[in-house]
């Protein structure tokens, strides 16, 4: 050892003999980061290189995920203005990322360790930071959604589902995949350029194609910095930029990363069938709230029939939850009730007031068409809990305002921007019977 550590300084001396005046910048890779290798500027004294040498660490021995990204930044932060304005900006808000660390806390190892699988630059996992203040619910005024802030097409080109019962969008498993995916693309068709790439999930790669092609076209450089772009894309990626620098130098900037600790704080478990969420919460030993958290692209009261779904649960209870499943009968994943339909129902209603749409309870039924009876007997499922409030409360992201019209009435209303009566009632704190009165305002909640 004590002959490796001579060697080391050796070559480092010699190095220094040999090295410029003007300071280069070295970029580290994550391959780099995983073997271990301590690369330093020339400003580095002895002594530094080998407290370096000595205490570096793999990604996965660090304490703190914060220092795992740390230790693996591997993108050049340019002198530039955009980049300056932001770092100082974040810099004067140091509350800002305490917050940020609360809400990643639960997904932010899960999210580096995708990234390192994929060998891309671990920047990534700061995006969400940028996009949606790591807010899954969150929604733009363009209507771009979760942590990674997709748009529907953008989804739906990646594989994302979006349906009645799921908001993949939203969900952590589905959309970090699709965001990983989504980079990897834009990285190979726009010239293997990290910068660029992050760029096309701002603005699409389309337009940057078209910016690449016309400096092309008049001989000037293809790189980020030399791009015409809207004004967003070229804010959004020196934002990122001025995290990532902040990061690496939090300890001469005196600037605190609440500490989240370097393991697992969620297993994904897969779900081969429909699960009540209210049960699977049970199993899990935590309440519905905190497991919809985790699972921010549920809509409902349970997964999706006729699916595999992949849950997220506390990694302290996965063992115990994964016996659950294996243990209990699938036709025991859900609690029904037994309906009596009475005079002046419809299906609709009684999907609505359930929290169901009507096709499922046609299947739950085997009903061929929409016509029931009075007195006939529906299997319905069980929702006497609080999970629906919840559900409606907190999925919710964008308020609109209803002028009651002449001749509108609550069942109208509520089709038209499919939503329940119920939760229209609710909103408003109507009483059920209640007849509206033209302009009067109801608050609409999407």
């Amino acid at each position: 050892m004590r002959k490796i550590i001579v060697l080391a300084l050796a070559v480092f001396i010699t190095a220094c003999q040999q090295t410029p005046d003007t300071p280069t910048v070295v970029s580290i890779t994550n391959e780099d980061a995983k073997i271990g290798l301590a690369v330093n500027s020339p400003s580095h004294d002895v002594a530094n290189v080998f407290a370096d040498v000595v205490t570096s660490k793999l990604p996965h021995e660090h304490d703190d995920v914060w220092q795992r990204i740390r230790s693996q930044l591997s993108i050049e932060v340019p002198d530039h203005p955009a980049v300056n304005k932001w770092r100082k900006y974040y810099l004067k808000h140091p509350n800002f990322m305490v917050t940020i660390a609360k809400r990643a806390e639960p997904f932010l190892y899960y999210i580096v360790q995708e990234i390192e699988a994929r060998n891309i630059p671990v920047e990534l996992a700061l995006l969400p930071i940028v996009e949606s203040s790591y807010i899954p619910y969150g929604v733009s005024h363009m209507s771009a959604t979760g942590l990674w802030q997709f748009m529907p097409v953008s989804a739906a080109r990646f594989n994302v589902e979006q349906n009645w019962w799921f908001e993949g969008r939203r969900d952590i498993v589905q959309s970090t995949r699709a965001a990983l995916d989504y980079f990897e693309f834009f990285h190979r068709s726009l010239g293997q350029d990290w910068l660029n790439a992050i760029a096309a999930f701002n603005s699409g790669e389309g337009r940057v194609g078209r910016a690449i092609k016309r400096n092309k076209k008049e001989n000037l450089a293809t790189d980020f910095w030399s791009l015409k772009l809207p004004s967003e894309t070229t804010e959004f990626v020196p934002k990122l930029l001025a995290i990532a620098d902040i990061l690496k130098h939090a300890d001469s900037l005196n600037y605190t990363f609440t500490p989240i600790s370097n393991q697992p704080a969620v297993e994904v478990v897969d779900i081969d069938g429909q699960l009540d969420i209210t049960l699977a919460a049970q199993w899990a030993n935590i309440t519905p709230k905190a497991l919809l958290a985790l699972n921010p692209g549920l809509k409902r009261w349970a997964t999706a029939p006729d699916s595999l779904y992949q849950i997220m649960v506390p990694i302290t209870s996965a063992r115990s939850f994964k016996e659950k499943l294996a243990t209990t009968n699938k036709k025991d994943w859900l609690r029904w009730d037994r309906y009596k339909v009475k005079s002046g129902d419809s299906l609709s209603e009684i999907a609505s007031a359930y929290t169901i749409n009507v096709a499922a309870i046609k299947k739950l039924n085997k009903l061929k068409s929409d016509n029931i009876r009075i007195g006939q007997m529906l299997i319905v499922p069980y929702n006497k809990n609080d999970i629906h409030a919840w559900l409606h409360t907190n999925r919710f992201t964008k308020k609109l305002t209803h002028i009651v019209r002449s001749g509108d009435n609550l069942w109208d209303i509520s089709r038209k921007y499919k939503v329940s009566v119920k939760d229209i009632v609710r909103w408003n704190k109507l009483a059920k019977n209640s007849l509206l009165q033209p302009k009067q305002k109801l608050a609409i909640l999407l």
